[in-house]
């Protein structure tokens, strides 16, 4: 696969630039990168501070994906999708696979397990441009397991452009803000520890501490003990001590438990 720009590639690319900000943009964004690479899935979210996530356009290979998926991710489930979670953004915005992000528990987690195995997804690639007004444009490029993992040289590829995709993409959001078209995001419950915090409460009659509610929620996000510490400052023995009284006062032994317990809160 040639890194060169051929004559339709440019044509595509300049189509991309002048839709920046039209409904027709997606389309234009999709068949450029559809000259050289695969994909099953192409879609487009922005994510708001504080906000539940949009659905700004999609693509999804006929067939591929349950009907419900996408439906259920903005419904709750984006809480634990490691690319919403990811903070610290570079302001030049970030092209990353979800397996150089995921945190080091995810593939072996419930929610993996339970709601992301069963798109059969095997793979995923995120585009991630900051914009302006503190919103991210998020375009996620998946393939099926029919399909198989991306190869080295399309990744390379990808890489290779990133500059222009990301101009392209913060374009598109920036103008798209500007020109109002986004409807008004709906207001996003309060934060998973909160909601941990207030429902064990009032559906259990239990009390947790704030930090035992923070370890739940790292651990249905597929962090282990010593991830969770990291993030939130503690030795790897205090996580063990948070997660094993959390354990104790909901009755549960396993991360299994854990998610059936607490998965209606998603």
């Amino acid at each position: 696969m040639s890194e060169a720009l051929s004559p339709t590639d440019v044509i595509r690319l300049r189509h991309a630039m002048a839709q920046a900000g039209t409904g027709r943009f997606f389309t234009c964004f999709k068949r450029l990168l559809q000259a050289r690479l695969k994909f099953d899935t192409f879609l487009l979210f922005r994510f708001d501070p504080g906000t539940v996530p949009q659905v700004l356009d999609s693509w999804i290979k006929p067939k591929s994906l349950p009907l419900d998926v996408l439906d259920e991710y903005v419904e709750g489930f984006y809480r634990l999708d490691p690319f919403f979670q990811l903070k610290d953004i570079p302001a030049k915005g970030l092209t990353t696979r979800l397996s150089d992000i995921a945190p080091d528990r995810f593939f072996s987690s419930e929610y993996y397990l339970q709601y992301y195995r069963r798109t059969r997804i095997c793979e995923e690639v995120g585009l991630l441009a900051p914009l302006p007004s503190g919103s991210v444009a998020h375009l996620s490029l998946s393939r099926l397991e029919t399909t198989g993992p991306y190869r080295r040289r399309e990744l390379q590829c990808l890489m290779h452009y990133s500059p222009v995709l990301m101009e392209l993409l913060t374009a598109h959001g920036s103008r798209f803000e500007t020109g109002k078209r986004l409807k008004v995001p709906d207001p996003a419950p309060p934060p998973l520890d909160q909601i941990i915090l207030t429902q064990v409460r009032e559906t259990l009659g239990l009390k947790l501490t704030r930090r035992e509610a923070q370890i739940a929620g790292l651990v249905l996000q597929g962090h282990s003990n010593g991830s969770a510490a990291l993030l939130l400052g503690i030795s790897k023995e205090t996580s063990k001590v948070h997660r094993r009284n959390l354990y104790r006062k909901l009755d549960i032994s396993s991360q299994r438990e854990l998610f059936t317990l607490l998965r209606h809160l998603l």
